[in-house]
């Protein structure tokens, strides 16, 4: 006899076959599985035409293993023990990776890093810290991330909210912090004492692309214009580290988040806070269905 189809052979059937050579009856095969004895009979008799063997000698209320089922029976039996155990190891990867705390983070400033952890190194135990996974990401690509369950919970500037587009995401405030403008050396104003925002109208200013983040944009022409100007464009950036890398090759002056990005400043870029401007505060945003205990207790550590 030819065996065939061997591939389709399920774990149900493998473990009815077992039980059938255990107990040598179907009627006690089918009180275990709450089936009945001719479902059993069916199971069995569709095993031997997928495998091409006999496997069972019937006679009344009573079955006997043939020799081809007795070294299926010591084979297969290995293989349930093989699938239980990595079944078993498959859970336990899950549970301790369920229990890991994933937070993106902007990549944008390392004093935000350093200001979180600093934070939780103060006040969290050791295992905390353990379960904490990070990612340093930038800053616009952390919505998304949140919204598709890349992340538990992400920290990143308050001009991001208007693309948190879950109606189930939260938010808390990490700290407080004023806009700033920063400005390379070689920018006619990096040497002069600056009075007003008004005083950079006749100045290029670096922005973020309107197609890619619109709202800051938005954010940098409603500054100018509240000082009575539209701003000149030198360059429009892909991303946060573009821009930042114009503003040091002195492409011109980048409104940011004062202590987002303080660690910007260097004795060749020069920071201007703009008192009573703007509200560029570093944020933790998570959903509020995923919300574990340990998240919260993170939240709370990083928010106090």
């Amino acid at each position: 006899m030819k065996y065939n189809n061997i591939l389709n052979i399920s774990m149900q059937q493998i473990q009815i076959f077992l039980k059938c050579f255990q107990y040598r009856n179907y009627s006690r095969v089918a009180e275990e599985y709450n089936f009945t004895p001719s479902m059993i009979s069916k199971t069995i008799r569709t095993m031997e035409e997928m495998l091409g063997l006999q496997l069972f000698i019937r006679a009344y209320h009573n079955l006997t293993p043939t020799p081809a089922a007795r070294e299926l029976a010591e084979g297969w039996k290995g293989v349930c023990d093989i699938v239980l155990e990595s079944i078993s190891k498959a859970c336990d990867v899950q549970e301790k990776l369920s229990s890991k705390i994933r937070i993106g983070l902007l990549e944008t400033t390392k004093f935000c890093a350093d200001y979180v952890m600093i934070k939780l190194e103060e006040q969290a135990e050791k295992s905390l810290l353990e379960d904490i996974q990070w990612e340093r990401r930038d800053m616009h690509s952390l919505p998304a991330a949140l919204d598709e369950d890349i992340f538990d919970m992400v920290i990143t500037w308050s001009g991001e909210k208007p693309y948190f587009r879950n109606k189930d995401t939260r938010w808390k405030t990490i700290f407080r912090s004023p806009d700033a403008v920063f400005i390379a050396r070689g920018h006619p104003l990096f040497g002069k004492e600056i009075h007003s925002f008004a005083d950079f109208r006749p100045y290029p200013f670096i922005t973020l692309s309107p197609t890619a983040y619109p709202h800051y944009y938005e954010f940098l022409q409603k500054i100018c214009m509240e000082h009575g100007f539209s701003p000149i464009l030198s360059s429009i950036c892909g991303s946060t580290e573009s821009a930042r890398y114009n503003l040091n090759l002195g492409k011109g002056a980048y409104v940011a988040s004062s202590l987002i990005c303080c660690d910007w400043e260097n004795e060749d870029v020069r920071k201007i806070e703009l008192e009573g401007e703007g509200n560029s505060d570093l944020l933790v945003v998570w959903k509020s269905q995923h919300l574990t205990p340990r998240m919260r207790e993170t939240i709370d550590i990083i928010t106090h």
